[in-house]
């Protein structure tokens, strides 16, 4: 089985206590690099998915954008973990020597961050043309890409529309909405908004009949068993 890059936040991240779509998938044999993160922003999962494809051959290629306003902090000092980190209530953990602080402003300094120095328009600017660029290597390489919307994104740069995605299916939307949320974790609140299970199931099935289509089918059915 050719081998798949996938990038993205929580909802896809394998590595983690709770089981993601992409954790079904490598159950039913899919060969992935898994380069997601907790709580990462737009332009670590892009980084990560244009240094894998630069560096390696895959087949096909998952990139999972996220929501808007996240911001990764370098780690590069213990001033910085104590201050910043160990600190959070919520992100306080490190991945790959960054702070996945997501849009948490608990932090002083990052409250005046949002207020003084966040800039929406270059954020979103900096997503749409790192996509295209991705995009433009995954086409040189022959590598299939897809792209999937993580969460709903304020678009105000009409060259949003050269991404290739479905702009009205949105992951969280569809599961905070539909009938498998009612099996959600909320024993840890805001701590976490990583789909259940039974959502990971079903994800893991609409992306491999809309995009993969690895011959994985009834290994897929045998979750519902």
């Amino acid at each position: 089985m050719s081998k798949i890059l996938i990038s993205g936040c929580g909802i896809s991240y394998s590595k983690q206590e709770r089981p993601t779509w992409v954790n079904v998938l490598k159950i039913c044999g899919a060969d992935i690099d898994d380069r997601a993160g907790p709580a990462i922003s737009n332009q670590l999962i892009l980084d990560s998915m244009i240094d894998a494809v630069v560096n390696n051959k895959y087949h096909q290629a998952v990139c999972q954008l996220t929501s808007m306003g996240k911001l990764d902090v370098e780690i590069n000092n213990s001033q910085r973990k104590e201050e910043l980190v160990d600190k959070d209530t919520i992100r306080n953990f490190m991945h790959n020597g960054y702070w996945p602080s997501s849009s948490s402003s608990e932090h002083p300094s990052k409250k005046l961050y949002y207020q003084y120095l966040y800039s929406p328009t270059l954020e979103e600017n900096n997503l749409i043309y790192k996509w295209m660029l991705l995009e433009k290597i995954c086409n040189e390489k022959d590598i299939k890409l897809h792209t999937i919307l993580g969460y709903g994104i304020k678009w105000t740069n009409t060259l949003y529309k050269q991404i290739k995605t479905n702009f009205n299916f949105k992951i969280y939307n569809m599961y905070k909405n539909g009938e498998l949320y009612k099996h959600h974790d909320h024993s840890l609140g805001e701590g976490n908004t990583v789909p259940n299970k039974h959502f990971a199931i079903w994800l893991a099935n609409y992306i491999n009949d809309n995009f993969l289509k690895l011959k994985i089918k009834e290994k897929l059915k045998k979750f519902y068993v």
